[in-house]
């Protein structure tokens, strides 16, 4: 909801933009493979993520090209100006170019990714990254991890 609009997600795979006012359906959106896990809607500009291990920006491509892609499902997700960071079950926070979609880097990679370890949550300001992670079969201590980029280079 950013206050005109509400965006839904639907075990149909779909993404339906609707209006607050007059509460029509203003747009379905297609592509995701499965249910959706998270979207998030700012200055015209949607980002979805979703349990088929990709997160799309306003339907228009898959921003996790090749062998940079989560191996689970997304998680949660949360962009800005300039990036998308996406969480997954694969135990992963990546970092991603909202512009072009490109991978940027790995921001946390649990030991137990791949083995149980689970990055359920994340938020983010321009300089703290904080990270709800566990996981489901007791591989992964539950904690928050919080990564601080406001670093002082004297």
């Amino acid at each position: 909801f950013d206050g005109t609009h509400i965006v839904s997600g639907s075990l149909d795979t779909s993404i339906r933009v609707w209006d607050v006012e007059s509460g029509n359906c203003l747009h379905t959106l297609m592509g995701h493979q499965s249910l959706t896990s998270g979207m998030e809607l700012r200055d015209n500009i949607l980002v979805s993520g979703n349990a088929d291990s990709t997160h799309r920006r306003t339907n228009r491509y898959p921003l996790l090209p090749g062998p940079s892609k989560h191996q689970s499902a997304v998680t949660c997700l949360q962009f800005s100006s300039k990036f998308v960071v996406t969480s997954s079950d694969d135990g992963t926070v990546k970092l991603w170019d909202l512009k072009t979609g490109e991978f940027v880097r790995n921001l946390v990679a649990l030991e137990s990714g791949g083995s149980g370890g689970v990055v359920w949550r994340i938020r983010a300001s321009n300089t703290k990254l904080v990270c709800a992670v566990g996981s489901r079969n007791g591989t992964e201590e539950t904690k928050l991890l919080v990564l601080d980029f406001d670093v002082d280079l004297k």
